[in-house]
């Protein structure tokens, strides 16, 4: 079936046909590579890898009935031939299914009691200090205590409880944890089940302790990830180099990732004021504010929250990650796109600057878009890491991302995630 304004496949259509047709698990990128060599697909987008990469995986996450699978990390393939095609990948990936069922298995028969310190070994995994395992009665509901330091600049006190249950927690779990903590604790709950409606409903209450839920499929797959319980055994596997080879689709390859940086940062003046303090910056520079030590004493002294030199050379970096500002013997100046910028002080200009030299912020936009309902940093964590295997530990960089867009005016925030503007 074709699209019927331009008579070409859409991003779904085309990926079906590619991989009805390969022996290999494909990226988005590969797949979009094929495509347009192959006149599949047609677009006008600048990242049409970043909306293969979101339709395809948020199909699978959605529809039931999608014809296609995931293998490691950003590969598909289509269900019907994951049983023929000879990859590696594959073979890994069902081993790993299987370990992966036969630690749930075991999960689902420890002692109670024996689960909590499970539980206690995760954490500590994850980054928790302090961890603690309460003693079996009178503990209020609490199994496990520990604190969670960020940055070495927050300390927050979690309360946890972990249910080795088969029924679905209910709402009233939430709400005796909540009794139990101080004003200042943070709670956790953690199941081999799932949670009910009331239980999610009453975790995200408003003016209350937030409580952050943990069902048996996240717990087994952070169990996994933390290599806890299981032995992560190396093998060496080899695969071909194609782009050693010179072959019919290596000139139009690109790599999403090669020439842009991984991290954002914010900048001064508020979190809704992103925009307005980059226009200060660039128009410090364009008057002759242009050396380091120079913008170093200009966020100084033009935001209260900048109290450091140190501080200050981090906000100085964004514009320049951005792709706004170069540095020429020792001097800072506005690139080409920074001046242009500058005089005209158009948003859709600007995103398209940055998203062409930051790192996800297309994956994001499209992850969002194909979405079509609200998605928090945990889903959009799990889409980067599952997608582009970035590696991140924190919402950092997720949140950053986020702030820029909605700065940015492209999303917005709603009680239960984000959404496109």
């Amino acid at each position: 079936m074709y699209d019927d304004l331009n008579n070409m496949m859409s991003f779904k259509e085309a990926a079906y046909e590619i991989l009805t047709k390969t022996d290999e698990p494909l990226s988005a990128n590969e797949i979009v590579e094929i495509a347009l060599q192959e006149g599949l697909l047609s677009t006008e987008g600048q990242t049409p890898e970043a909306t293969m990469g979101a339709q395809l995986y948020v199909d699978i996450k959605t529809n039931k009935n999608s014809p296609f699978t995931k293998v490691g990390k950003g590969r598909f393939t289509l269900k019907t031939r994951k049983d023929s095609v000879s990859s590696p990948l594959i073979m890994l990936e069902k081993q790993n299914e299987r370990i992966k069922k036969a630690l749930k298995d075991t999960i689902d028969k420890i002692d109670p009691y024996q689960f909590e310190f499970v539980i206690a070994d995760l954490l500590k995994k994850l980054g928790f200090d302090n961890v603690t395992v309460t003693k079996r009665s009178g503990d209020g509901g609490i199994d496990v205590i520990a604190n969670l330091t960020v940055g070495g600049l927050t300390n927050v006190k979690t309360v946890i409880q972990a249910k080795r249950w088969k029924k679905n927690v209910p709402g009233k779990v939430i709400t005796q944890l909540r009794g139990s903590a101080e004003r200042d604790h943070r709670g956790l709950v953690i199941t081999t089940s799932n949670f009910t409606k009331d239980a999610i409903r009453e975790s995200k209450a408003a003016n209350k302790i937030p409580i952050s839920l943990v069902n048996g499929e996240d717990l087994i797959s952070l169990m996994f990830e933390n290599s806890l319980g299981i032995k992560k055994e190396e093998i060496v596997m080899y695969s071909l180099d194609n782009d050693y080879f010179q072959n019919e689709y290596s000139s139009l390859k690109k790599d999403a990732s090669s020439n842009k940086n991984r991290s954002i940062w914010p900048l001064p003046g508020g979190i809704d004021r992103y925009v307005d303090t980059l226009n200060n910056f660039l128009s410090a520079v364009d008057t002759g504010i242009n050396t380091k030590s120079k913008l170093i004493r200009w966020f100084i002294d033009n935001y209260d929250n900048v109290k450091s030199e140190r501080t200050a050379q981090v906000y100085i970096f964004v514009p320049k990650s951005m792709g706004l500002v170069t540095i020429k013997q020792g001097k800072y100046l506005l690139t080409n796109d920074g001046d242009t910028y500058l005089q005209s002080r158009d948003l859709n200009f600007l995103y398209g600057i940055i998203t062409k030299n930051i790192f996800a912020l297309d994956e994001i936009m499209e992850y969002l878009k194909t979405a079509k309902e609200p998605k928090d940093e945990k889903n959009i964590l799990e889409y980067l890491e599952d997608n582009l295997g970035v590696g991140w530990t924190t919402y950092a960089q997720v949140n950053f991302r986020l702030l820029w867009l909605i700065n940015l005016n492209k999303i917005k925030k709603l009680d239960d995630g984000y959404v496109v503007i």
